[in-house]
């Protein structure tokens, strides 16, 4: 049995900024993970809003290895139907120019190069470990336990991902909600040097990502598509039960998503690299966990930390803050000796000041609002008819606009209907 200061389960983003936030301030840090090296068996689409790391790392895109791929300047929401797209296109000069907004990443490099940074300042890392238990005495978490083996602490901070295990031991965290669990799964594509700024137009080290919602038919979600420096991410979001509902295995939906005329296009010729499939804990604010207790603080992605704007998605950013913040909060209750749930009272505090929790109260309404089918059938539908007449000319003397409109929704969604799902979107319901 060894005693620390900190230890951190799990080394993604959460937990390597956690235990570089804890180790830069000179405690004993132990940053334990299960994988082989951080990033092994990490799943993420791979849009990385720049704040978080910016405000851990300045300028971080200069440093060799880089641990990013492209600044994101074009972004494009398209809904779509089997053979048609119809896309909202906004292009940003400003987003490929310090301080950047969003960098797409491939979290086998992002990962290692954040750990890293912790292992530079201090932690000890032990990868390939797996952790059975939390270690507890008097109800307080006091540890970890593999095998025959415990590391202590005084505080342990569990920052295990969307999988989580150890903090899912704990009574007070909701359960699996299968309205609310997603299902992600991810390629990522090689194509020839060169190749990916000829098909996207890309200058130097600006990039594309597409989100899409509507096709495959009948799954509750959306894919997204990002440009990296060599290679293409390519994936879907989407609900577990509408995926049971279908019948249909992931890999099924995948493929048939890759075969829709808009995004065909864009992979043509790609070979496959890698492969890998996630959940995704999609409840927001209404279900978040309890994140501090005796002796242990929760971040990340194990703490439902995840939001889905339908604009972005949003993950990597919150892990990073929530980790920063998770560290900061050990430091505090090591030094004053005091890590009870009354001594780590500050990491939610943090956390309410912070954007992480600010945003998941004011988008607290979205996990419902994407539920709504009309979403991924009806609405897609419309506005793909709309436009398609209102660009369809054969000379048989086309409708007004106005009338165009009416019949686009007509027997699809009732006006009223339309605008209660505008104001639930909004925010409004």
């Amino acid at each position: 049995m060894e005693k620390f200061d900190v230890v951190v389960v799990g080394a993604g983003l959460a937990g390597s900024a956690a235990a570089y936030a804890a180790a830069r301030e000179g405690l004993q840090v132990v940053l334990a993970e299960r994988g082989t090296q951080p990033g092994t068996k990490t799943v993420s689409g791979g849009l990385l809003y720049t704040h978080a790391l910016g405000r851990m790392f300045p300028e971080f895109w200069r440093e060799t290895p880089c641990p990013v791929e492209r600044a994101i300047d074009r972004n494009v929401l398209s809904l779509l139907t089997p053979t048609r797209a119809a896309s909202l296109d906004y292009f940003d000069a400003a987003y490929s120019q310090p301080p950047f907004n969003a960098f797409s990443v491939l979290r086998s490099r992002l990962d290692p190069w954040i750990a890293g940074k912790a292992e530079a300042a201090g932690a000890v890392p032990v990868y390939g470990i797996k952790i059975d238990n939390l270690v507890r005495e008097s109800n307080r978490v006091v540890g970890i336990r593999a095998g025959d083996d415990e590391i202590r602490a005084d505080v342990v901070i569990l920052a295990e991902g969307s999988n989580a295990i150890l903090s899912r031991g704990n009574p007070a965290k909701p359960g699996p909600d299968p309205h609310v669990v997603g299902v992600g799964v991810k390629q990522v594509l090689g194509l020839p040097p060169g190749e990916v700024e000829r098909r996207f137009q890309l200058r130097g080290m600006a990039g594309t990502q597409y989100t899409t919602i509507g096709y495959p038919a009948g799954i509750e979600g959306g894919g997204f598509l990002y440009t990296n420096r060599e290679t293409i991410s390519v994936g879907l979001i989407f609900s577990m039960e509408s995926l049971v509902r279908r019948g249909a295995s992931m890999f099924e939906v995948l493929e048939e998503y890759k075969q829709h005329p808009l995004i065909s296009r864009l992979l043509e010729g790609g070979s496959l690299l890698e492969y890998s499939g996630c959940f995704v804990e999609e409840g927001g604010w209404e279900r978040l966990p309890p994140l501090v207790g005796d002796g242990y603080l929760v971040a990340g992605s194990a703490a439902g930390l995840f939001l889905n704007t339908g604009f972005t998605l949003r993950g990597m950013d919150f892990a990073l803050e929530s980790g920063r913040l998770a560290g900061e909060s050990a430091v505090r209750a090591v030094r004053s000796k005091n890590p009870t749930a009354a001594g780590l009272a500050s990491y939610r505090s943090a956390l309410e000041d912070s954007f992480v929790l600010k945003e998941l109260r004011a988008f607290r309404g979205y996990p419902r609002a994407f539920q709504n089918p009309r979403l991924y059938g009806a609405y897609p539908d419309i506005v793909t008819s709309l436009l398609h007449r209102a660009f369809f000319t054969d000379g048989s003397g086309r409708p007004h606009l106005r009338k165009l409109l009416s019949e686009s929704y007509r027997g699809k969604a009732s006006f009223l209907r339309l605008a209660r799902d505008a104001l639930q979107l909004s925010g409004t319901l």
